[in-house]
């Protein structure tokens, strides 16, 4: 018995032996079942257009000592609060 799955076994027949559905970035890492990622023309133009955007993201700049720690407290204070760190 597994406790716990993977996008390989979600995305897989091996799981549950039915496939409903699968999401995720395009990625030429998908569950074998699929066969290859076909891209749809533009994404990745379109993705680096919201990423790039200010309207969408902010750049903060860490100190140059900066530490794992240092970084997720300044994330856990964060005010207003981060909804996705990239």
């Amino acid at each position: 018995r597994k406790l716990s799955a993977n996008g390989q076994d979600l995305g897989s027949a091996s799981l549950l032996g039915v496939r409903l559905g699968f999401s995720g970035t395009p990625s030429d890492l998908l569950p074998r079942d699929f066969g290859g990622c076909h891209y749809q023309k533009g994404d990745d133009a379109q993705m680096l257009h919201y990423l790039t955007s200010p309207s969408v993201v902010a750049c903060q700049f860490v100190r140059a000592d900066w530490s794992p720690r240092g970084l997720l407290d300044l994330v856990a204070k964060a005010n207003p609060p981060y909804h996705t760190l990239i």
